[in-house]
């Protein structure tokens, strides 16, 4: 089974043979390297209700999206241990 990671400034996926929050990759498209977030966090973000965002959220990359959303408590999300299913 693969797991999918988003790249933070393209949308590219990745899949590796693991589950983690995210690897730091050098994206095959857009040849950026960032924080390539697993999939599972992607409707996390989108669920968060637009007058919580701050102006400019569609120009973030979505690994500044996610670090400002833990910052500002919009979403929880356990950094250490195992990921939930």
């Amino acid at each position: 089974m693969t797991e999918s990671y988003t790249c933070p400034q393209c949308g590219h996926t990745e899949d590796r043979p693991y589950r983690v929050r995210l690897i730091i990759l050098t994206c095959p498209v857009c040849d950026e390297n960032g924080q390539f977030l697993h999939t599972s966090f992607h409707s996390q973000l989108e669920a968060i209700p637009k007058d919580a965002r701050p102006s400019g959220w569609e120009e973030m990359a979505v690994d500044e999206q996610m670090q400002y959303a833990i910052r500002e408590g919009l979403i929880e999300i356990d950094l250490t241990g195992p990921m939930e299913e």
